[in-house]
């Protein structure tokens, strides 16, 4: 499937989570069906993604390091404080 730009108010707040947390980051298309670009024609959606071992996703051979895994759980719960804060 082809990618979705996800555009608003959660794109915008994940990416002032991750500036605030002063983590690197990068822009990534997903074409992958993730529920997220389905919600995204219903309502504001975002997607945040971790380093994966190799770049390997959608795989049992899938693994992430523990730090990586524990930032992205920080940049969700930040974004999740700013949209409440709306």
């Amino acid at each position: 499937t082809s990618p979705v730009a996800f555009t608003g108010a959660v794109p915008d707040a994940i990416l002032k989570a991750v500036e605030s947390l002063d983590y690197s980051h990068m822009f990534l298309p997903s074409g992958a069906g993730h529920d997220a670009r389905y919600i995204a024609e219903l309502a504001p959606a975002g997607m945040i993604f971790i380093p994966c071992w190799r770049g390997i996703s959608h795989n049992e051979s899938e693994s992430a390091e523990l730090r990586d895994m524990v930032a992205g759980a920080n940049v969700l719960a930040n974004t999740l404080v700013q949209l409440a804060n709306l």
